[in-house]
C-alpha cells in the first residue's frame, strides 16, 4: 500500500476514535457507491452525519480542511440521501462534517467543523 494510502487510512481511524470519544457512534467506515464514497457514517444523538477524513503531512498544497471543496460537500450530501435510502433507520436531522488531520514531525493535529454544509 502507498504511503499516501497508509497516512488516510491512519487518518480515519484516528477520526473515527475522536468521534467515538466524543460520544458519537460510528455506523459505516469508506461506504461506496457508483456516485462516490462516505469516509465515515456516525449517529450524534439524533443526527446522521456524514464525516469527510482530509489528513495531510504537509501544506505545500493548502491545508487539510481547504482541501474540501464546496463542490465535494454538495457531493456528501447528496451520498448522504443516498445511504439513508438504503437504511430503515430515520434520522431528525443530517448534517456533513468534516475532520481535518495534519501531521508534523510525527505530530497530528486534528480540526473537527461540524455542519459545513
Amino acid at each position: 500500500m502507498a504511503a499516501k494510502d497508509q497516512l488516510g487510512r491512519y487518518g480515519e481511524q484516528l477520526a473515527a476514535d475522536f468521534l467515538v470519544a466524543r460520544g458519537m457512534s460510528v455506523l459505516a467506515r469508506n461506504w461506496r457507491c457508483p456516485e462516490g464514497e462516505i469516509d465515515i457514517v456516525a449517529r450524534d444523538g439524533n443526527a446522521m452525519v456524514v464525516v469527510e477524513v482530509k489528513t495531510r503531512s504537509s501544506r505545500r498544497h493548502g491545508t487539510a480542511f481547504e482541501a474540501v471543496t464546496h463542490d465535494k460537500l454538495v457531493r456528501l450530501r447528496s451520498l448522504a440521501r443516498l445511504w439513508l435510502a438504503t437504511q430503515a433507520e430515520r434520522f431528525d436531522t443530517v448534517r456533513v462534517d468534516v475532520v481535518a488531520l495534519e501531521r508534523f514531525a510525527g505530530d497530528f493535529s486534528l480540526r473537527h467543523e461540524r455542519g459545513v454544509i
